[in-house]
């Protein structure tokens, strides 16, 4: 959607999301003015503390008037992104991408590595960005990497992150900090393919295409779909440095038919769907009611560092001893297995079913279940993400934001099922012979 839209045009808007993310990052560090939004005295606010009797784990829960910054952040700004991923698609965010900005910034102001290369014909030398080897044990598991970077962190936001502003605030400057060595040691999108947690979410949303994706096999452009580029005085012109083989930013189609059947893509894919079902259980596993979750008191609970190691389980009116730093990761180990299983387990089942057919191919079969994974784990996200600010609303408008929800799931998984590798094969040699 954004395949054609300047490079410079999309590096003012990476940056504006970047310093906006900074300001939100400032204000967990000091915010003296939102909190006023959440005292008692604030009756007519939705927000108000004056509004909140939450019972965690058979006592009601003391709630302070707070700043907005980490309700902001969780609940409204994360639920936003599978939203934007499954409409708007990978080239769309690949190109908005703030922390991909953070990335690139150590090669535009002229930090990054640089291999030499002598041309055997000229015997001129050139200079090229550092390139991961695709060999290297980190590119031939980046899909356990990343997902378990992203287990990593969202046992930190049950534990820590959710709650408390400077903990959030740390973590999201480690993260850009992270992008950005990443960007001084390796050129291209190393950071978007090899390391950062969000990639894995990206991948499961928008592969083979969000519903507004562009597809450059049918119209072969210059510089297709998210293509890494460099803005010249003369237009855009590509600055791929082959970071990845087989790179989703410049066909993601024939990246993702490519490696469909990648047993790693399967696994994560599976245990993606667990992974949700583990992190908002939790919520009510720990407090014993759904309240302490839908009212989003956990954005701002006070004490935050003390109860990790009080009981982590409130099960049939009675703590359990098991401490919090212990059972939240064991919630998430335990729902990533299962889904595992099951997913393996309805995989097989549906290749039996299908076999009788013998026209049917894998890797038709893996694209169903991976498409219906991805579809099952956003339905599944949109049950509960956004939704303690969602229930604020007039009843309307909240009906109307899930009537978006679920009509996006849905052309999106019609669009997807009817995609194969043998009509992209068709429609790109229909192209090349025009």
């Amino acid at each position: 959607m954004l395949s054609s839209v300047p490079e410079r045009k999309m590096l003012y808007v990476r940056s504006l999301l970047l310093v906006a993310w900074l300001t939100l990052i400032m204000s967990l560090f000091w915010d003296p003015y939102s909190a006023g939004l959440t005292g008692p005295v604030k009756e007519t606010s939705p927000l108000s503390v004056a509004h909140h009797a939450v019972i965690v784990q058979g006592v009601e829960l003391r709630v302070e008037p707070y700043a907005l910054g980490t309700r902001v952040f969780w609940t409204i700004v994360i639920p936003i992104m599978p939203l934007f991923l499954i409409v708007f698609g990978h080239e769309a965010w690949r190109r908005v991408c703030p922390l991909s900005l953070a990335s690139q910034i150590p090669g535009l102001v002229g930090l990054q590595r640089y291999s030499r290369k002598v041309e055997r014909r000229t015997g001129a030398i050139r200079k090229t960005p550092q390139v991961m080897s695709r060999q290297s044990w980190l590119a031939r598991n980046s899909w356990y990497v990343q997902f378990g970077l992203l287990f990593i962190g969202i046992v930190a936001r049950i534990l820590v992150i959710n709650a408390d502003r400077k903990a959030m605030a740390i973590a999201s400057l480690s993260i850009i900090s992270a992008a950005l060595v990443t960007g001084f040691l390796w050129g291209g999108k190393t950071w978007c393919n090899y390391f950062c947690p969000a990639n894995i979410v990206q991948k499961i949303y928008t592969e083979p295409g969000g519903i507004l994706e562009s597809h450059p096999h049918h119209l072969r452009p210059k510089l297709p779909q998210s293509m890494c580029r460099k803005a010249t005085a003369d237009g855009d012109i590509g600055a791929c440095v082959g970071c990845v083989a087989n790179c989703g930013d410049i066909d993601l189609q024939r990246a993702y038919w490519s490696d469909v059947l990648d047993p790693q893509r399967r696994n994560v894919y599976y245990m993606f769907f667990g992974l949700i079902i583990g992190f908002y259980e939790y919520y009510y596993l720990y407090a014993g009611s759904w309240d302490y979750y839908f009212s989003g008191v956990w954005t701002h609970e006070e004490g935050i560092w003390e109860k990790m190691l009080k009981p982590g389980f409130y099960l049939f009116g009675q703590a359990w001893p098991m401490p919090k730093v212990c059972a939240a990761p064991l919630t998430l180990v335990i729902t990533c297995t299962l889904s595992l299983v099951l997913g393996r387990t309805l995989e097989k089942l549906y290749r039996r079913w299908r076999s009788r057919d013998n026209s049917k191919s894998e890797i038709l079969t893996i694209h169903h279940c991976l498409t219906v994974a991805s579809w099952s784990s956003f339905n599944c996200f949109y049950v509960f993400g956004g939704q303690p600010n969602i229930i604020l609303l007039p009843e309307l408008a909240g009906r109307v934001i899930d009537i978006i929800i679920v009509v996006s799931s849905t052309i999106w998984l019609y669009l997807v099922v009817h995609q194969n590798p043998c009509r992209y094969q068709h429609e790109s040699r229909t192209r090349t012979a025009r």
